[in-house]
């Protein structure tokens, strides 16, 4: 009579368990988008860098029928330019009033805080704007702030669990990223670049070609003497 060997049939019952909890406790279990091997797509290091341009204004307030700036007007302007850090020769911008039956009251407020802001070395810009309040005039400075990619702001971290799937972590990039960020004078040459004269980059290879030829800088070479 043929007799069932039951070791055999422990052993298979044992293995279907033992897949069954290996299943159960593999990535996919918990995230159906996991992916287990890296690739072109998924394996990206970039960070990317947001450059937001910023509008801060101020308001410039005159006594009815007057044009000239009270000394509490010229500390706010003064205030205003210290506090967004603007530096001399920037553009600074002044809201242009129209100048038609106000007896030259808006012509004379308007040269009043532009010469206050040219006294102090800016650049000033008249800018048209469609409302206007009376006995106003108010101030504006452009300048442009570079973000960083918000997946750096929260620091170094490793996430949770093995990374089977051999991806980069999430913070790779962000150092790079952070340092090009910091060491722009101007965010705004990342969107909107000024162009260079071609007088900068001669000077240049004058002073290579000067240093490559022993001449020192304070003397001219023939064919400088020759021109």
């Amino acid at each position: 009579m043929y007799r069932k060997n039951p070791m055999k049939r422990l052993n298979l019952i044992s293995l279907v368990a033992l897949s069954a909890v290996s299943v159960a406790c593999s990535p996919v279990a918990f995230d159906s988008s996991f992916n287990e091997s890296a690739s072109a797509q998924n394996a990206q290091l970039e960070k990317q860098i947001s450059v937001d341009k910023l509008t801060p204004t101020v308001i410039v307030e005159f006594e009815a029928g007057r044009a000239g700036m009270s000394d509490l007007s010229k500390g706010k302007i003064l205030g205003f330019l210290e506090a967004q850090g603007i530096g001399f020769g920037d553009d600074v911008e002044v809201e242009l009033p129209t100048f038609v039956g106000n007896g030259g009251l808006n012509e004379q407020r308007f040269g009043e805080v532009s010469e206050f802001l040219q006294d102090r070395g800016f650049h000033v810009l008249p800018v048209v704007t469609k409302e206007s309040s009376r006995n106003t005039l108010r101030v504006y400075f452009t300048k442009y702030v570079a973000t960083v990619d918000p997946d750096c702001e929260n620091g170094w971290y490793r996430p949770k669990g093995l990374g089977y799937e051999n991806l980069p972590l999430p913070n790779m990039g962000c150092t790079t990223a952070n340092a090009l960020a910091g060491m722009l004078d101007n965010p705004k040459d990342l969107v909107d670049p000024n162009n260079s004269s071609p007088t900068i980059g001669e000077r240049a290879a004058k002073s290579v070609e000067k240093y490559r030829t022993g001449a020192s800088a304070g003397t001219s070479s023939s064919s400088d003497e020759s021109n």
